[in-house]
C-alpha cells in the first residue's frame, strides 16, 4: 500500500487533469473497527508528511476518509473513545463518514449506500472478515458462519474434533447466549486449553472449561496518540499510544524481533519518513521510447534491454521528463 500510495503522489504532482489529480488524491478506509482506525490515521500522517517533496501538491488537494456502517467509530472501546477518535481524526482533516457502506467499487470510483459517489484510486477494506471457505464445507453445527464448540472448545458430536480463533463460535459460560470476540488475546488461551484438553483425553483426565476476561483493548490513532481501555479504565492521548507500543513491542516473537522493531521505532522518532519507492516501468502507464534508444542497447554487447523489465528508483520531486530519464537511463 506505501508504494501504491507514492505511485499516486507521484503521478498527481505532473498531472494536468483536474478530475485525475483528484482521483489519484483521495484515500477511502472502510471499516471502523481497530484496523480502520489505526490503518486511516497512520495513511493520513504518511501523505500528509510527504507533500513536502511535491511541488505541485497541498493540504488542500488531499482526502481522506474513513467510511464505517455504525453510529460511532472503535464500538468495542465504548462511545466516549469512539467519539473522542472522530475529533481527533477530523482535526487532522480525516472525514468519517457514519451510518453508511461501501456498495460497490470501480477503478476510479467508490460509491456507498447512501448514494454518495466519492472519485478515488484506493480503496482500504477493513470491515470485517469471514471465516476460511473450508468452514463452510464441514458437516458441523455452525453460528454465524463458525463452528459452534462447546465450553471445551470441543465441537459437539465430533469426538477429538476441536475449534479456536476465528473459525470457532466460543460459548461465554460467565455469560450465557454470548460468545468470545474472535480476538488474539482469546485466540492464544483457546489454543492452550485445547492443547491442555487433548492431553487430557489422551491421559483419561477431566477436561478443562475455557473462560476468559478481556484484560484490555488499544488503539493507535496517529501521530503519538491512542486510545484505550484497560482492566475497565479508558485511556487516552500520548499515555495510551505508549502503552499501545508497550504491548505490542512485548507480545513479538524473540528477543532479536523486539530489538529491530524497537530500534525502528527509534529512527521514526528522529528522522522523516522513506518516501522513495520502485515501481516497475511497464506497469504503471505507456512509454514513449527515444529512437537511439536500440542504438544504445546494441552497442553494449554484454547487455541487452529487449522486452525485458525495467525497475526505476523514483524519488519525488526528481524526474519530471520521463522520457530523458530513460534515455540517461540506458545511455
Amino acid at each position: 500500500m506505501r508504494g501504491q500510495i507514492l505511485r499516486y503522489l507521484e503521478e498527481a504532482n505532473s498531472e494536468d487533469d483536474a478530475a485525475e489529480r483528484r482521483s489519484s488524491l483521495t484515500f477511502v478506509v472502510a471499516g471502523g473497527g481497530f484496523a480502520g482506525v489505526e490503518t486511516v490515521a497512520a495513511l493520513n500522517d504518511f501523505v500528509r508528511e510527504a507533500l513536502p517533496f511535491y511541488p505541485n501538491l497541498s493540504e488542500e488537494m488531499l482526502r481522506v476518509i474513513l467510511v464505517h456502517s455504525g453510529p460511532a467509530i472503535l464500538p468495542e472501546l465504548g462511545e466516549s473513545l469512539g467519539r473522542y477518535t472522530e475529533k481527533v481524526l477530523a482535526g487532522r482533516d480525516v472525514e468519517v463518514r457514519l451510518n453508511t457502506r461501501v456498495k460497490s467499487v470501480t477503478e476510479g470510483k467508490v460509491f456507498l449506500t447512501d448514494g454518495v459517489s466519492i472519485p478515488s484510486r484506493t480503496l482500504v477494506w477493513t470491515a470485517g472478515t469471514v471465516p476460511s471457505p473450508l468452514i463452510s464445507s464441514l458437516p458441523c453445527e455452525k453460528e454465524r458462519g463458525r463452528l459452534l464448540v462447546d465450553q471445551f472448545l470441543g465441537v459437539p458430536e465430533w469426538p477429538n474434533v476441536w475449534a479456536v480463533g476465528d473459525c470457532a463460535f466460543v460459548p461465554d459460560i460467565r455469560n450465557p447466549g454470548q460468545s468470545h470476540p474472535p480476538t488474539a488475546q482469546h485466540a492464544i488461551r483457546e489454543g492452550k486449553v485445547v492443547a491442555q484438553n487433548i492431553a487430557a483425553v489422551i491421559l483419561g483426565r477431566p477436561l478443562k472449561s475455557f473462560s476468559f476476561r478481556t484484560i484490555g483493548l488499544l488503539a493507535s490513532i496517529g501521530r503519538r496518540m491512542g486510545v484505550a481501555r484497560v482492566f475497565g479504565f479508558n485511556f487516552s492521548g500520548f499515555f495510551a499510544w505508549w502503552m499501545w507500543r508497550t504491548v505490542y513491542l512485548s507480545k513479538l516473537p524473540g528477543l532479536d524481533k523486539k530489538v529491530r522493531v524497537a530500534f525502528d521505532w527509534t529512527l521514526d522518532l528522529l528522522f522523516p519518513k522513506d518516501v522513495c519507492a520502485v515501481h516497475d516501468l511497464d506497469q504503471r502507464r505507456d512509454f514513449r521510447w527515444p529512437d537511439h534508444a536500440g542504438n544504445a542497447s546494441g552497442n553494449n554487447g554484454d547487455h541487452e534491454i529487449g522486452s525485458a523489465q525495467l525497475n526505476w528508483r523514483e524519488c519525488p520531486g526528481e524526474i519530471d521528463d520521463w522520457d530523458n530519464a530513460l534515455e540517461r537511463f540506458l545511455l
